[in-house]
């Protein structure tokens, strides 16, 4: 990349300014913004197409000619920005210096490098194929990142988006097969190779890469998919991740025994990977260890994996002095401005509350970044947005990016904005802010955003919304109403967006007309419900206190019908789970009240499943779960996130809103709990017991459409470890003859 001074033919250009990060940084000082200066930036059509990080985890466009700004933090008092009279110099010097040999550094930025092998080696036919593996697994996954890139950009775009391009697109996932199988024969030959000469630091570094990039795959599946699966169905997303991360264990074990070596890259890949996983100890400790010893300390001292473990280490209690100290430790190995390693230390900044130290970088990082790097711009951007506590430079960064200011394009990837939301209520405790926010990024994502997408941001904002009005009133119920109408003209509004009200406002609220409301809002939108609403609405039902067993079994029976109708063939964890909630859950609090034991149950997944937890994390499960312990978290992926593009009708509109006077009437005429006589110990009790033996007797009925006995065990003698009301009950037998049991189409028998 050459950076030029204009006066050039046939060249994309790119206006850029150095406002922006001025202006922020003295955003207490409007008075102290300079003149822009602009540059070009000389780019090929091919480098038009595509940039990324070299985590891989960016992919941007440049925007039009007219787009601002590279900051400045240059002192007022100057009237040019001094980075102009040199940049030319600057960046040819880059240039020349871009072979990393030159700075004292093997260049293992090439996979091909170092990877000959001796044909007498006893080992030669298992390390060609490793090598064939694991690149071709590597273009592989690659290649995806491309496909998938330009679909997104024409089918945005593009009308013109014909079916062609898109069987193309269709056809790319055929080869999935082929690299997870890759993956596990990699693997294999890993272990076979793992003390040999021959499988070296490249070689290692090469496998972790590629273990990386098969983590995000996965969660890139999921994340697109418009239905979630069962946890019941969803066994290979899991499984693989749990795979991948056993795989990336035992490579971190070995790499700090000294079996195998590693480069900077593989340590940078190993320590985002465990980041990824939300396994930040496990990180820390496998940098620590790595540091400590002799043979590796350089690479995981190096500032590509310094970068990544900068903003770990001070969320685990390193101070800022130390990691200050560190980052310059680092800086000092290179003679040149590493981008890894700033962004790094910016996040850390932010995290540490060194807003102007953040900004002095992120400048210094504009200045040194080419066409390129932008992803690294990116990144930090977004890290300005959702980890900065400062709200107002957060939001001077958020409107830049709303508004396509900057010379790159920026993804607003949702995690961001729902940390900014979340930043903007734990500070100011002002709703109205975090709606303004939650506003704009629906208006930004618009009407054809991923499903997964628009449910995350739906879900963050539903959760401050029902902190802010934590009682079922008018004025709470209002504004729900006001939300609803304002989010159909945003985006037609689909099923996920009503689960997820339902769930929230049961939970909080706990009252039978917002129960009821909801289920209405349904088909008043012409909304089809999915099997995740007939969950959600009996678990409901756990919510409210006056509610009969033959309501309970209204909605099992609505809910097993939907499953057989759906081609399921035995009944899922999420379905139990439901019931389970709806009666030994409701059980288990009145029962704890009663006995003056306010102790909550204990809600410690004692099955920890980092792919789960990484998942929920990145937004693909990021949605309402029916329950919370193991089923409950397994029922928490299944969320369906399906497609309606109905609109609300005139009728629709005036179910969903009504006057003041007729919201005033269904409040004050429904709420079961507020209204209803304080039952006795004994007609409480007797409540309690109706809902266990209920509970009870629907499980031995429909045992026999259980996954297998494993499924069962869990729901009776299992339950009990959590649900301790549960326990002696067990051993009675019951009545079962008032349980419907339909006939089924799907639903099989277990054997």
């Amino acid at each position: 990349m050459v950076l030029r001074f204009v006066q050039q033919s046939n060249v994309l250009k790119q206006r850029v300014s150095n406002q922006f990060a001025s202006s922020a940084k003295n955003i207490h000082q409007p008075h102290n913004i300079f003149s822009p200066q602009s540059i070009y930036l000389e780019r090929t059509p091919s480098q038009e197409l595509h940039y990324s990080t070299n985590s891989g985890t960016t992919t941007t466009t440049p925007n039009n000619v007219n787009s601002t700004v590279f900051p400045n933090p240059v002192s007022a008092a100057a009237p040019t920005n001094p980075l102009f009279n040199n940049i030319h110099k600057q960046q040819h010097q880059r240039s020349n210096n871009n072979n990393r040999q030159n700075h004292g550094y093997p260049n293992t930025n090439n996979n091909n490098t170092n990877l000959k092998v001796d044909p007498n080696s006893p080992w030669y036919h298992q390390v060609v194929t490793f090598d064939e593996c694991v690149l071709t697994s590597l273009q592989m996954s690659r290649s995806t990142t491309n496909v998938n890139y330009y679909y997104k950009k024409y089918n945005k775009n593009n009308t013109n988006f014909n079916a062609n391009n898109r069987n193309a697109i269709n056809n790319s996932n055929f080869t999935a097969p082929l690299f997870w199988d890759s993956i596990g024969k990699a693997m294999g030959l890993y272990r076979i190779l793992v003390e040999t000469p021959e499988m070296n630091s490249n070689r290692c570094s090469m496998l972790i890469h590629l273990l990386h990039n098969g983590l995000r795959a996965n969660r890139n599946q999921l994340t697109r998919m418009n239905k979630k699966p069962d946890y019941d169905s969803q066994s290979f997303h899991k499984e693989m991740t749990n795979y991948l991360c056993d795989s990336l264990r035992e490579i971190a074990s070995d790499v700090l025994q000294n079996k195998t070596g590693v480069n900077e890259y593989g340590c940078m890949h190993l320590i985002t990977a465990f980041k990824e996983l939300l396994l930040e100890e496990e990180a820390v400790d496998i940098w620590r260890n790595g540091l400590n010893n002799q043979l590796t300390h350089e690479y995981f001292l190096n500032p590509r994996v310094v970068g990544v473990i900068l903003p770990i280490l001070y969320q685990h209690g390193v101070s800022f002095d130390e990691i200050s100290k560190l980052y310059q430790d680092s800086s000092n190995l290179i003679s040149y401005f590493h981008p890894n390693l700033s962004v790094g230390m910016i996040r850390a900044c932010l995290s540490a509350g060194e807003n102007m130290k953040a900004l002095e970088l992120f400048t210094k990082l504009c200045e040194e970044s080419s066409e390129r790097k932008f992803g690294y711009l990116i990144e930090t951007h977004l890290s300005f947005i959702g980890e900065c506590k400062d709200l107002n430079l957060a939001e001077s960064f958020f409107i830049k990016a709303l508004n396509n200011e900057m010379p790159y394009r920026i993804d607003l990837q949702v995690s961001y904005v729902k940390k900014f939301m979340t930043n903007i209520w734990y500070q100011l405790g002002d709703f109205n802010k975090v709606y303004d926010v939650w506003y704009k990024s629906s208006i930004h994502y618009g009407s054809r955003v991923n499903h997964g997408i628009s449910s995350s941001l739906n879900d963050t904002f539903f959760d401050i919304f029902f902190r802010k009005f934590t009682v079922f009133n008018e004025e709470g119920f209002t504004n729900l109403q006001n939300i609803i109408m304002t989010y159909n003209t945003i985006k037609p509004i689909d099923e996920p967006f009503f689960n997820i009200i339902l769930t929230k406002a049961a939970a909080q609220w706990r009252d039978r007309s917002i129960i009821d409301f909801v289920n209405q809002s349904y088909k008043a939108f012409n909304i089809p419900k999915t099997i995740v609403a007939y969950r959600i609405l009996l678990k409901s039902l756990g919510s409210i206190d006056n509610v009969s067993s033959n309501e309970i079994l209204s909605r099992w029976n609505e809910l097993v019908m939907k499953t057989d109708e759906v081609g399921q063939g035995f009944i899922a964890n999420a379905d139990w789970a439901a019931l389970r909630d709806a009666c030994v859950t409701w059980a288990q609090e009145k029962s704890d009240i009663l006995m003056e034991n306010n102790v909550v149950a204990n809600n410690t997944n004692d099955n920890y499943n980092p792919a789960v937890q990484a998942l929920n994390a990145s937004g693909a499960f990021d949605q309402h779960a029916t329950s919370n312990e193991e089923l409950d978290t397994t029922s928490k992926q299944n969320t369906a996130l399906t497609s309606s593009s109905s609109a609300a009708a005139t009728a629709a509109a005036a179910t969903v809103a009504p006057s003041n006077n007729t919201a005033a009437a269904t409040i004050a005429g429904s709420n079961d709990n507020n209204n209803a006589t304080t039952p006795t110990k004994e007609e409480s009790m007797a409540q309690i017991n109706e809902r266990i033996i209920l509970y009870l007797k629907v499980v031995r009925v429909y045992s026999k459409y259980c996954r297998d006995a494993q499924q069962y065990n869990r729901l009776t003698t299992g339950a009990t470890k959590k649900y301790s009301i549960l326990g002696p009950f067990l051993s009675q037998n019951y009545d079962c003859s008032d349980i419907y049991l339909p006939q089924f189409v799907n639903l099989r028998e277990n054997n």
